[in-house]
């Protein structure tokens, strides 16, 4: 019966992403679409709890976030890193305060305000990536500032998780755990890094040798991302780090072309659109009626948050206005990190089912925002380069 599920959901899925391509609009605004089509959310033919939908989402950001790393070169990375940490503090520090105010406001006590804050502060790596990558983005300097300040906001928000759980445990926030954290993400890209260069004769010759090259790939990316859950940092970060690791300078061209094709079908073909409408499944209107301008200001200040902080940032880093304006409309990209976040925080009983709802509508609208928005912006951009 889950296969039945499973076949329900890719029809409709793949119907509707063909739709909005035919009509120019980004496929992931139909993956998502369907995803409302056949949940809770309107005819509710699929279960949501299927086990095998559930694992195959999982693999999807999995996948998703391998083929960002594989799309990533690590010296635009480093070049733009300046840049992007500016434009990732903008994007982080602005609606974090402004919907830790909100939630305050609204009778949040200070643990749920801070999983509220740290839940709009993210931006998604795979659903940014997907933005750009439907955009025809993806190797302009915009995107690469994007994808870079993206990581660094999924980095911080996932450092201030655990001091989050331990303040509504302990009452207290310590210093000692943020700083291990940190030095375990520092050194963690700075091993894999430096080992992804200083091992491209090796893995080349491996790789060749007996033509395993893509397998070889997924076990790095299954190491590292177990290796990233084991030192406390979530498994997607060691996926995007595997792509960096397996980038286009260290493997013979021709090699990484093929890894990269199979990666990106597997990503963008089939585990990536039950992802997306996977996303769908969790979008709960209570809320629009338990707390409507709670979640009227939480989105403003979502929305406003990105485009302004980020966007403030990247036009003092000498970026265009037009692609300053992108920057901050491609941030708004949320759902994966967050949700786990917020999630985290409902299991962890920090935050309440409203809040939660809250949390994954305001995931869902800021990014149907990014898709809307980013299409003319898209447009602007070509036109003009």
């Amino acid at each position: 019966m889950e296969f039945m599920d499973l076949l329900i959901l890719m029809v409709v899925v793949w119907t509707v992403g063909k739709v909005f391509k035919g009509f120019g609009l980004p496929v992931v605004f139909g993956e998502l679409i369907g995803g409302i089509i056949v949940g809770p959310a309107l005819l509710g033919i699929v279960d949501v709890h299927s086990e095998v939908i559930e694992v195959l989402a999982e693999l999807g950001i999995f996948f998703l976030m391998l083929h960002a790393g594989l799309e990533t070169d690590p010296d635009e990375l480093f070049k733009a890193s300046k840049k992007a940490v500016m434009i990732a503090l903008g994007s982080i520090l602005l609606p974090f305060f402004a919907s830790l105010y909100v939630a305050l406001e609204f009778g949040q006590n200070l643990p749920a305000a801070l999983i509220i804050a740290t839940g709009v502060s993210i931006s998604a790596i795979a659903l940014i990536t997907r933005l750009f990558k439907d955009t025809n983005l993806q190797r302009t300097r915009v995107a690469h500032l994007t994808m870079a300040a993206a990581v660094v906001s999924d980095i911080a928000a996932l450092i201030l998780l655990p001091l989050v759980i331990n303040l509504s445990e302990t009452g207290t926030v310590e210093v000692v755990p943020l700083l291990i954290i940190l030095a375990k993400v520092v050194l963690f890209f700075a091993i894999v890094i430096y080992t992804g260069f200083k091992s491209a004769k090796w893995l080349n010759k491996i790789i060749y040798f007996g033509n395993k090259g893509f397998t070889l790939t997924l076990i790095i990316a299954l190491i590292m991302g177990l290796l990233a859950e084991a030192m406390g940092l979530h498994i997607i970060i060691g996926a995007f780090l595997a792509g960096l690791f397996m980038h286009e300078e260290v493997l013979d061209k021709k090699v990484f072309d093929k890894i990269e094709d199979r990666v990106y079908g597997l990503a963008y073909g089939f585990f990536g659109p039950i992802f997306f409408a996977s996303l769908a499944f969790h979008l709960d209107a209570t809320a629009l009626t338990t707390a409507p301008w709670f979640l009227f200001w939480i989105l403003v200040v979502a929305i406003l948050g990105k485009i302004i902080g980020s966007g403030v940032m990247a036009h003092l880093v000498k970026m265009k206005p037009l692609e300053s304006l992108a920057i901050g409309v491609a941030m708004n990209s949320r759902g994966a990190v967050e949700l786990i976040i917020a999630s985290i925080g409902l299991s962890y009983g920090i935050i309440d089912n409203t809040v939660f709802s809250i949390l994954v509508l305001m995931a869902f609208v800021t990014t149907m925002f990014s898709i809307v928005v980013m299409g003319p912006i898209a447009k602007r951009l070509k036109a003009k380069a």
